[in-house]
């Protein structure tokens, strides 16, 4: 049941983002362009910006430690580095409830398994998430940034973006769990943005060790 209801929110995302949402399109937007090119002057628009970028990392390294499913998860993980969740959200509504099936070799490559795994990166990648978020809250305006959410499409549906990812880092928390006999009922770590899944990867990082 719950795959649908993300289908449905993937697809009410996508018309959205398309058709709905306020401000200028990417063409006519310089926040656009100022954020792609990494020139914009606004710590909290580059510290959103630079979350998006992080949350695929972490969701990466969720799915490639043991893809071993019948539908690869390792293009619908390159995609999220571009298009968030509208690359991800496919990826759970097609495996459905399948679990991993301990037969079939991973296909991540070992030293991405071992990146999935290591105790080191992950830590590493938590300290640069806080470190992003504390300079986004300490030095951004959080007048320009509603400025921009109003004004740029760009900002508003990539801040939408960021919403939609913490809510399926809870999912994938779930769904990972529940390949456990015993199911630790920890998926309300996903509300933390990054910093919750990437910690969660900390407590199971044995995983990649047993699905190598």
């Amino acid at each position: 049941m719950l795959r649908w209801s993300w289908l449905a929110l993937w697809l009410a995302f996508i018309v959205y983002a398309a058709w709905l949402a306020p401000g200028q399109g990417a063409g006519d937007d310089p926040l656009f362009k100022e954020l792609i090119t990494l020139q914009s002057k606004e710590p909290s628009l580059m510290a959103l910006f630079s979350m998006l970028g992080l949350f695929p990392i972490a969701f990466a390294c969720l799915l490639l430690r043991s893809d071993r499913g019948t539908l690869p998860a390792w293009p619908f993980s390159l995609a999220a580095f571009g298009l968030g969740a509208f690359a991800l959200i496919p990826y759970y509504v097609l495996q459905g409830e399948e679990r991993q099936s301990s037969f079939r070799k991973n296909r991540a490559p070992r030293w991405v398994q071992g990146l999935a795994g290591s105790g080191w990166f992950l830590w590493l990648l938590i300290a640069g998430t806080l470190a992003v978020i504390g300079w986004g809250l300490t030095q951004g305006s959080m007048e320009a940034y509603q400025a921009a959410f109003q004004s740029s499409q760009f900002v508003h549906v990539m801040s939408l973006d960021f919403l939609v990812l913490t809510l399926l880092s809870v999912y994938g928390i779930y769904r990972d769990d529940q390949r456990k006999p015993y199911p630790s009922g920890i998926s309300w770590m996903g509300l933390f943005p990054i910093v919750g899944l990437l910690l969660y990867l900390w407590l199971t990082r044995h995983r990649s060790r047993e699905a190598a």
